[in-house]
């Protein structure tokens, strides 16, 4: 293998791993009969998420469409069936450097999300829409390891609420807090030729009160799951993906409806995903649908996410002579 296919081959991985300037995006504030959601939505990354891209500058658009059909009681039971439809775009800026610390490349990102979201009730009269800026995403620690087989990633990032943000109304762009957000995880290529992947990323949301009233979401714990296999000389990845959210313990506050007090919510999803990479125009795509299951005190639906990031490597370093 010539030293051009070589460099090639190992960005190829890489690229396919473009979704670390995707993997936050901000949930709708419903909060209906649910609980107080966090920012992260639950399956926003997908194939090969426990990886880092190599060094470069990657700019992603991303669109989310999620659909809510249901909104679900503390024993799965459906306690409302309203039209819900959330909608976004989100402009990502992720720089993957030629530092290293702990042996690590590191990173940094901004992610800016727009929302608009219409809720409708055929059980009441009643309707609401919001659309604006949501809140910014700030992650000054991006670190990205590879040994033989395996990468791993450890993110740290934190939520702004510079979205709008009134408690007196049902839906705002802004979920009106600050949080925290933590980020591990790994990929897994099985054979010797790394075409066939398994890659694991754990979310860990820590938040501040809400703005504005006595709640504060309790602590979320989110596990993203996939199973990949590339094509078309490793330009092409195809697989399942899928995830698991929970409450790690329940919202407070003298805000807190008493009909979801002292309970967690959690939720399932699974669903298809493709990503392809246009090498020679250094783009990247991906398509995402995951459908919920086994919802307990949260809206429940589809998740339709499908975005195109601009890659731009920076030059391979230079051969000692």
């Amino acid at each position: 293998m010539t030293t051009k296919s070589k460099f090639l081959k190992t960005y190829l991985r890489g690229l396919l791993a473009t979704a670390v300037v995707a993997l936050t995006f901000l949930n709708t504030s419903i909060q209906l009969h649910a609980q107080q959601l966090g920012h992260y939505v639950g399956g926003f990354s997908g194939l090969e998420n426990g990886s880092t891209p190599p060094p470069g500058l990657y700019v992603s658009g991303i669109g989310l469409f999620q659909p809510i059909d249901s909104i679900k009681g503390p024993n799965g039971n459906t306690l409302l069936k309203p039209d819900i439809n959330v909608g976004g775009v989100l402009a990502g800026y992720s720089v993957i450097t030629q530092k290293k610390i702990l042996k690590a490349d590191y990173g940094l990102a901004v992610i800016v999300p727009v929302l608009n979201t219409r809720f409708n009730s055929n059980l009441f009269d009643a309707s609401a829409e919001s659309a604006g800026v949501s809140d910014i995403i700030f992650e000054p620690i991006i670190l990205g390891w590879e040994k033989g087989k395996a990468s791993y990633t450890v993110n740290y990032g934190f939520y702004a609420p510079t979205g709008d943000f009134n408690p007196s109304l049902p839906l705002n762009p802004g979920l009106g807090f600050w949080e925290h957000q933590i980020q591990a995880g790994a990929t897994y290529n099985f054979d010797k030729k790394k075409l066939w992947n398994a890659s694991m990323l754990t979310t860990w949301e820590l938040n501040h009160s809400k703005l504005g009233t006595d709640t504060k979401a309790g602590p979320i714990f989110t596990d993203e799951f996939s199973f990949g296999h590339r094509f078309f000389k490793y330009q092409m990845n195809a697989g399942v993906v899928g995830y698991y959210s929970q409450k790690l313990s329940p919202d407070s506050g003298s805000s807190v409806s008493p009909l979801t007090k002292g309970y967690l919510d959690r939720g399932f999803a699974i669903g298809p995903e493709w990503k392809y990479t246009d090498v020679k125009h250094h783009l990247a795509y991906d398509v995402r649908y995951e459908q919920q299951f086994g919802v307990q005190l949260r809206a429940s639906g589809k998740t339709l996410i499908f975005g195109i990031t601009f890659l731009h490597f920076l030059p391979p370093p230079a051969k000692a002579k």
